[in-house]
């Protein structure tokens, strides 16, 4: 019998990493503040989140995203924005180490997080629609 070459996607390594916290949150929730102390990164399971810092910062992101990368890269260690659920909203929380942890077993999960942002940068270029 031959092993499956299907490679897992950022979502099921999510899913399936054991110290993942599943999350649900009723439209309209708030994830985390601006403000608050940067804890975990979170990818979605099912939903919609808006990241926001005012009314004309705002940007939405959906199924299978990491949607806190910004936080991760800064130097800062507080959320630079608010995150409410657009939608009921389930996700993977996994905190810093378990990240770590992740990304270690996993090494090429962040170039597949890379190439995900890196399409989505080039989607908002051709069509605006996820900024409103």
């Amino acid at each position: 019998m031959q092993a499956s070459t299907t490679k897992a996607t950022p979502l099921q390594l999510f899913l399936d990493h054991p110290e993942g916290d599943r999350l649900t949150f009723p439209t309209g929730s708030l994830v985390y503040r601006q403000g608050e102390p940067v804890q975990a990164v979170y990818v979605i399971q099912r939903g919609l989140v808006e990241l926001s810092i005012g009314p004309r910062n705002r940007i939405r992101y959906g199924l299978g995203e990491l949607f806190f990368y910004r936080d991760l890269v800064e130097t800062s260690e507080l959320h630079s924005c608010d995150a409410r659920a657009l939608t009921p909203l389930s996700l993977i929380r996994l905190n810093r180490a378990s990240f770590l942890t992740l990304i270690h077993k996993h090494p090429t999960l962040v170039l597949d997080l890379l190439g995900r942002q890196h399409a989505r940068l080039r989607e908002q270029r051709i069509d605006a629609s996820h900024f409103y």
